[in-house]
C-alpha cells in the first residue's frame, strides 16, 4: 500500500470511529476516537489536534454516501459533462446545507501546520469526488491534462468558491450555482479539445 494510501485509511478510520461513537450518543475525546480505531494518541492529534475539528470531520464524512450516489447516478456511457455536473449539483446542495460546518473547517485548518511532509492540513473528499466523476474519461485524456482538469475542478467547486462568490462577488446561492456550472464545463471542453496548459 502506497503511504498516500496509507495516510487516507488513517484519516477514514478516525473519523469513522469519530462518527460512530457521535452516534451512540457519546462525545469523544481525540483520545477516545483513536483508541476506538486502534490508532495511536499521537497519530491523532497530529491529524486532529482539537476534537471540534474531528466532530466537523465526522459530521460532513456522514454526507459521503449521497455524494457518491449522486455522481453516480446517470448512465455508466454518460458524457464527462453530465457526470460533472452532478458533482457540481451534489456538491453545491452540500455545501448549502452544511455552509456553517464548513466555514468552521476553514477556520480550524488555515493556520494549523502541515499534519506531516506530504499530508495536507485539510481531508481529501472534494478530490475524491472530483476523481470520482472523472475517472470514466481517464483513460480518453492525457495523464497531464486528467490530473490538471481533477485540480482545476476542486477550485472551481465547493466551499472556498462559494465563500468567494457570496462574500466577495455578492451572489446569491442561485447565481453561485450558475457560476460554478460554467466554469466547470468551460474545463471540461478545455480539457477535451487539449487546451494548452500555458
Amino acid at each position: 500500500m502506497s503511504r498516500d494510501n496509507q495516510k487516507r485509511r488513517t484519516r477514514k478510520a478516525l473519523v469513522e470511529a469519530a462518527g460512530r461513537l457521535i452516534a451512540e450518543g457519546r462525545r469523544p475525546s481525540v483520545a477516545e476516537v483513536a483508541d476506538a480505531a486502534e490508532i495511536s494518541r499521537r497519530t491523532a492529534y497530529r491529524y486532529f489536534p482539537s476534537v471540534e475539528q474531528l466532530s466537523v470531520e465526522a459530521a460532513l464524512e456522514a454526507t459521503r454516501q449521497n455524494m457518491e450516489l449522486t455522481i453516480d447516478a446517470g448512465r455508466a456511457d454518460a458524457p464527462l459533462a453530465d457526470r460533472v455536473g452532478r458533482l457540481v449539483d451534489a456538491l453545491s446542495q452540500m455545501t448549502l446545507e452544511n455552509e456553517a460546518l464548513l466555514r468552521q473547517m476553514i477556520r480550524f485548518t488555515i493556520d494549523r501546520d502541515a499534519i506531516e511532509p506530504g499530508v495536507p492540513s485539510r481531508p481529501s473528499r472534494r478530490l475524491e469526488y472530483v476523481e470520482r466523476a472523472l475517472a470514466p474519461s481517464q483513460r480518453a485524456l492525457d495523464p497531464d491534462d486528467f490530473d490538471r482538469l481533477t485540480h482545476a475542478l476542486t477550485v472551481v467547486i465547493g466551499i472556498e468558491s462559494t465563500i468567494v462568490l457570496r462574500d466577495i462577488c455578492g451572489l446569491d446561492s442561485a447565481e453561485i450555482l450558475r457560476v460554478q456550472h460554467w466554469a466547470a464545463r468551460a474545463l471540461v471542453v478545455a480539457a477535451s479539445n487539449g487546451a494548452p496548459a500555458d
